[in-house]
């Protein structure tokens, strides 16, 4: 991700309607106010709190119709041109196998942190760089995963091929700040220069190329100067490393990097000279660091295409879900796309384009150009041409305190809504169209991130006062070690904050119904859970609840207000953790596996005519009632494509303890603040709004008297339950990679019977097995054994 020539903005769809709050009205208190300081801001008892955690191996993948899934960890930006650019040789390479060769370590104007860990320092694998390694990084890096590897581990993060080995750049502000005490009143402004000139003229594009190991913290600041002078005088700047666009507040960025520089201000030049800088002022925080630490290796200059688009950030928002009710028409989805053109020449007619189809299985990254049976949606045509210049200004310091990074244009066009008609699989799939000339007619498709897949979930009938249909924000993928356990933590913002423990911790996931909903035609019937895997205490009681956004609030503590039926705020039953209820035993191998098949935890509503209303913000909740680990699971964007969250008020999270620092229902935990990510946390409706003849205990407890026996089986098995409520019961077996094996539609039963199934696993291999019962979206699993 990076920004070079133009950028564009190519939108499909109208935002949903937004909340009448100023900024400064959402932010509100003090603590919020600190929110750029407090993320990362620690002292070293509690600094591991703010480090974000290595990406875990994806080991094991189970998906529908066992389709393999390609997760890539989105670090850099990705071209989108159909085939790879060949590059020929470099016109400068500076690849630091000897100290000064062709390069300098610069301290510029305004510098003050000094000349040693402040500024680029050569390392390789010498016995001198061995001892910085081994004597300093342990002490600062242990919870990076450095201690006395040294190099080795560099090298495993730029890659074997980039022999990291003959020598490398290093420079560490973490480092200055622990020396200092961990006191910071210095500022940084330091850069690596490549001494030797190279000529543009007849380039297409100018690429640089390196490769990089970078930690961001919250100020500092990358950028490429570059000048026809070889001191600088003057000189022009693009900014990479972004943060909150390419990387985020303690995320690292790792790998080969990319950074294309405007046409018009770097082609047809007879010398050009380039540097690469750290920028970061310093901070009026002093228990803070500047930064973490930069790795540069490998600096390579050639000439780039002609044509090429990058794609910077794609994301759908508003009414995008992963599973949806049959019938309920959502309405628009908004879709917006970052792209860059880095190839030399103007692109004409740009558009965003998305295709909605069938789909019957997971297939990624994309499937966008062998659709046979799409609805199309486009934007309006643009034409993205290159930037004549980025411009920057200065202090009285010579210091870049500004610089315009985007030229962008914003296309805004209605996207269709999701289909929904029948119940099934299907797929969006996404890609940036445009003509490489104005008077061509055949476009060149570039596919994007895609494809996002979504379920419809089957209405029951009208008559029907016991089933229910789903209504999630996630894609319905349990992923090990993804757990939703955000909220404040005294007075910082944390991903795993110790109230998420605490009796009175609630999460609030929102649902906003179309405006153009019949009203009293949908009814809200209960809230289903998805415990995350490995993260649940069997024993703890928790309870569901119904929240609504109230549009005629004044008061920001007014705003989310509990639905209410006859003067009874809506809520289930209290239901009580057990261990068949809980994903405690879904997983086993090493490492990261994920899987369609788990258990949830249904917990029905005890009111009835909950009617839905169009154009309305709903929050399905559960609260935390007993000290104990309970907490909901989440979809993960960075482990599979993911609809993203980009609205603050799309999550709700409510830390005990924190009371009085926020709302009282309260604060929004959407957006960056939970990394787009949701927790699986659903709404169920049904289009009957009576509540069912048997008891909400009935109901809420997921027990059927469910057995299988022999337990180990050899040539077959009898699977034996009994219903407590009539219902639809659908049998499913899975192997343990979460693989559909068998399903037996067994239509409806009558409740107060024992039936026996017969299972055949004579076929089956020996190994673990998961039998599921589900009755009418109530589920309960439970181990199988066959040992032959």
């Amino acid at each position: 991700m990076f920004f070079s020539n133009s950028v564009v903005y190519l939108q499909l769809g109208k935002e949903k309607k937004q909340i009448g709050l100023t900024k400064t009205k959402l932010i509100m208190k003090k603590t919020f106010l600190l929110i750029a300081a407090l993320i990362i801001g620690a002292t070293s008892a509690n600094a591991q709190r703010f480090i974000s955690a290595d990406a875990l191996t994806v080991k094991n993948k189970a998906v529908k119709n066992e389709a393999q899934v390609n997760l890539n960890i989105k670090k850099e930006a990705k071209s989108l041109t159909k085939d790879a650019f060949v590059y020929g040789t470099p016109v400068m390479t500076v690849n630091f196998s000897t100290s000064n060769l062709n390069y300098t370590f610069d301290n510029l104007v305004g510098h003050t942190a000094g000349t040693n860990q402040a500024k680029f320092r050569r390392l390789d694998t010498s016995t001198a760089s061995t001892t910085i390694l081994q004597s300093t990084y342990p002490k600062l890096y242990s919870y990076f995963g450095v201690s006395s590897l040294g190099y080795y581990w560099f090298k495993a993060l730029l890659g074997e091929e980039n022999e990291i080995g003959d020598g490398y750049a290093l420079m560490s502000p973490l480092e200055v700040f622990y020396a200092d005490g961990q006191t910071n009143v210095k500022a940084y402004n330091t850069a690596i220069k490549c001494t030797d000139g190279f000529s543009t003229v007849g380039f297409n594009t100018v690429d640089v190329i390196f490769n990089q190991y970078t930690m961001r913290f919250n100020s500092d600041r990358y950028f490429i100067d570059y000048s026809t002078d070889a001191n600088f005088t003057t000189y022009d700047s693009l900014e990479f490393n972004v943060k909150g666009i390419e990387v985020g507040s303690n995320e690292d960025a790792y790998g080969q990097k990319r950074i294309t520089l405007p046409v018009a201000s770097s082609v047809e030049k007879n010398v050009l000279y380039i540097r690469l800088r750290y920028l970061c002022p310093s901070l009026t925080t002093t228990n803070l660091p500047s930064g973490y630490r930069w790795i540069v290796d490998e600096i390579n200059v050639y000439d780039g295409p002609a044509f090429r688009v990058d794609l910077i950030d794609a994301y759908h928002k508003y009414a995008a879900y992963g599973v949806i009710p049959q019938g309920m028409l959502m309405d628009t989805m908004d879709f917006v796309a970052t792209i860059d053109n880095t190839g030399g020449n103007t692109l004409f007619g740009a558009l965003a384009e998305e295709r909605y189809h069938n789909a019957t299985e997971i297939v990624y990254p994309n499937v966008f150009g062998s659709l046979l049976s799409t609805t199309n949606v486009s934007a309006t045509p643009t034409d993205v041409t290159t930037a004549t210049r980025v411009d920057t200004t200065t202090n009285s310091t010579g210091v870049i305190t500004a610089i315009d990074i985007r030229r962008s244009k914003v296309l805004t066009a209605r996207s269709a809504r999701m289909n929904n008609d029948n119940a099934g699989f299907f797929g969006i799939s996404s890609g940036v169209k445009y003509l490489e000339s104005a008077t061509a007619t055949n476009y060149t498709l570039s596919p994007m991130d895609d494809s996002i897949y979504y379920q419809v979930s089957a209405m029951p009938a009208l008559t029907d006062t016991l089933g229910t249909a789903r209504w999630a924000t996630d894609v319905d993928v349990l992923i090990e070690g993804k757990s939703f356990a955000y909220g404040f933590e005294d007075g910082y913002i944390s991903d795993r904050t110790p109230g998420s423990k605490i009796a009175g911790y609630e999460v609030c996931n929102r649902f906003v119904t179309p405006d153009d909903l019949d009203s009293n035609t949908y009814y809200a019937k209960g809230v289903e859970v998805v415990p995350a895997a490995d993260s649940c205490d069997s024993g703890i009681r928790i309870k569901a609840s119904l929240k609504y956004m109230d549009w005629s609030a004044t008061a920001a503590d007014d705003y989310i207000k509990p639905i209410t039926v006859n003067s009874q705020e809506v809520s289930s039953q209290i239901t009580t953790t057990t261990t068949e209820s809980l994903n405690n035993d879904i997983f086993t191998a090493t490492g990261t596996e994920y899987s369609t098949s788990y258990r949830s935890i249904y917990m029905p509503f005890g009111q009835a005519q909950i009617a839905l209303q169009p154009g309305q913000w709903y929050y399905a909740c559960y609260k935390l009632l007993d000290d104990g680990r309970f907490l909901a699971a989440r979809d993960d964007k960075d482990y599979l494509p993911t609809f993203k969250t980009f609205d603050w008020y799309s999550k709700l999270v409510m830390t005990p303890g924190q009371e009085s620092e926020g709302y009282s229902w309260g604060y929004p935990f959407g957006e960056w603040f939970s990394e787009y990510n949701a927790p699986m946390i659903r709404l169920m409706v049904s289009k009957n709004g009576s509540l069912p003849v048997s008891s909400l205990n009935d109901i809420s407890t997921p027990a059927f008297n469910l057995n299988a026996y022999p337990n180990p089986a050899q040539n077959e098995a009898t699977i034996e339950y009994t219903l407590n409520t009539n219902g639809n019961v659908v049998i499913t077996l899975t192997d343990i990679m979460g693989r559909n094996v068998l399903t037996m539609n067994k239509g409806n039963q009558a409740s107060n019977t024992t039936y026996r199934v017969a299972l055949n696993t004579n076929t089956l291999n020996n190994g673990t097995y998961f039998y599921t019962l589900n009755v009418n979206g109530v589920k309960e699993t439970k181990k199988l054994v066959i040992n032959k």
